[in-house]
């Protein structure tokens, strides 16, 4: 058995069992990867894939089985490659970091600067998504690390590692009304066209949440994608928004102010996320750090193993 049959069925697999776009994936010829794949099954005593009329057309019961296995097998096959490729001079590394377009606007940036200067010879990618997209990108190992706030659906084999809360403010244009008012509540906010974020994005759905909650609906004037378009919108008169705090930079955003209203929105929760099967390299550990000082690799493990704990109690309860 070779790890390279092992990979040819895990990308026809993830490929929709489609040989011409697992061999375009894998940079191979269609007949060297039916080969292998046959030489595979002979080798098990089993048939992995259901063929009918020279065409695949999914996995038998036995190979949606060895699936999870081959998965597994390769995983730890590239964590023994990172794991070696740490302890030699051969070869530059890459690391992977999905996160939002908040994150990585407005948190990652002196992170960013600072690490690449620290490791010159690991790639660094930013992948930018939702954070059901992030989650994703990690779970099928797409990205190393993933940044954003839990997401609704929760991947189970990620390990996720909470970071310091996150408030948020309520952007006006210089000028506005709002800015003489006394206390802040949801309904002042909603007597003023509201521009939200998407509710697939970070901190969208919280924000129109606690406005349901009050027993007010906001009059949305636009819904977009990121920060940088709603402060644009806000800027040229169209309305206002509930963002992260963070999105505000002074030295930038000349035309708007900030009201303060954290005790009326849920502060987001920013989450480390990994793979629970991911070899943790010292490059990984060194971005985790700068986000997050207090994910050291004991207190990592830690979480691993308690995570792990989780995991067994849900699979036998």
């Amino acid at each position: 058995m070779k790890l390279q049959q092992l990979q040819y069925l895990q990308a026809v697999a993830q490929e929709g069992f489609s040989m011409t776009r697992a061999a375009r994936a894998l940079g191979a010829f269609q007949p060297a990867i039916s080969t292998q794949l046959r030489l595979l099954e002979r080798e098990l005593e089993v048939d992995l894939l259901v063929r009918r009329n020279n065409r695949i057309h999914g996995l038998t019961v036995a190979g949606t089985s060895i699936i999870k296995s081959v998965d597994l097998i390769l995983r730890e096959a590239e964590n023994l490659r990172r794991t070696a490729l740490e302890f030699t001079q051969e070869g530059d590394q890459q690391l992977v970091v999905a996160t939002t377009h908040t994150y990585a606007r407005y948190a990652l940036g002196a992170i960013v600067k600072e690490f690449v200067a620290q490791y010159p010879r690991v790639k660094l990618v930013l992948r930018q998504g939702i954070p059901a997209m992030v989650a994703e990108w990690v779970a099928t190992g797409a990205a190393d690390l993933g940044i954003s706030g839990r997401p609704v659906d929760q991947q189970d084999p990620l390990i996720f590692l909470p970071c310091e809360a996150r408030t948020r403010s309520l952007f006006v244009p210089a000028g506005h009304p709002l800015l003489d008012e006394g206390d802040m509540t949801p309904a002042r906010i909603a007597a003023y066209p509201l521009i939200t974020l998407d509710a697939q994005t970070e901190g969208g759905s919280t924000v129109l949440n606690a406005f349901e909650a009050a027993g007010c609906a906001p009059n949305v004037a636009l819904s977009v994608i990121d920060a940088d378009v709603a402060k644009a919108y806000v800027e040229r008169g169209l309305g206002v928004a509930v963002l992260l705090s963070m999105a505000f930079e002074p030295e930038r955003d000349h035309a708007l102010r900030v009201i303060d209203v954290d005790d009326l929105f849920e502060r987001t929760i920013p989450e480390i996320m990994f793979h629970s099967g991911k070899h943790i390299t010292s490059a990984m550990l060194e971005f985790i750090g700068k986000f997050a000082p207090q994910w050291d690799r004991p207190a990592i493990e830690l979480a691993t193993r308690h995570s792990g704990r989780e995991t067994d109690a849900t699979t036998n309860a």
